[in-house]
């Protein structure tokens, strides 16, 4: 990002100034605890939900976060590098594992979560670059019932 490592930290860490660039999103409320209420909608009925808690990290640069309850269990971290005096990098690593079984055997077979995430980080990132979101290739749910080609 274009940004300081403060000023960075700072805009995404309060997801009320950016909710509104998610698209599948249907619930991202900041609680009096500091917890996110969160919710999205995926292909084939899914609709996840569950509370983001921060867990305490030992470095400043770095935010560490899990899920508590809902139907799918999360854990992430967010770091962040300074890469020049306005220029900051900012890395997301996520685990998720969707508690339905029926869900959870989908999305190994069609990867819908990473494609949500993926959808949804360059949305985030297009509103804090001011660059226009790049359109995003609809790759097939199904690709075995794509026409062949020779």
């Amino acid at each position: 990002m274009n940004q300081s490592l403060d000023e960075c930290k700072t805009r995404l860490s309060s997801i009320q100034s950016y909710r509104r660039q998610f698209l599948m999103v249907t619930k991202a409320t900041v609680t009096s605890s500091k917890t996110v209420d969160f919710s999205f909608r995926g292909p084939f009925g899914f609709e996840a939900h569950t509370v983001l808690v921060g867990v305490e990290s030992d470095s400043p640069t770095q935010y560490i976060f899990e899920s508590s309850g809902g139907n799918i269990d999360l854990m992430g971290l967010v770091d962040f590098t300074a890469i020049r005096s306005n220029c900051t990098e900012v890395t997301l690593a996520v685990h998720y594992e969707i508690k339905n079984r029926i869900f959870a055997w989908l999305d190994r077979k069609f990867r819908f979560v990473d494609a949500f995430l993926n959808s949804e980080l360059r949305s985030i990132r297009s509103h804090f670059e001011g660059i226009a979101a790049p359109v995003p290739e609809r790759a097939g749910m199904m690709p075995v019932l794509r026409t062949a080609t020779a």
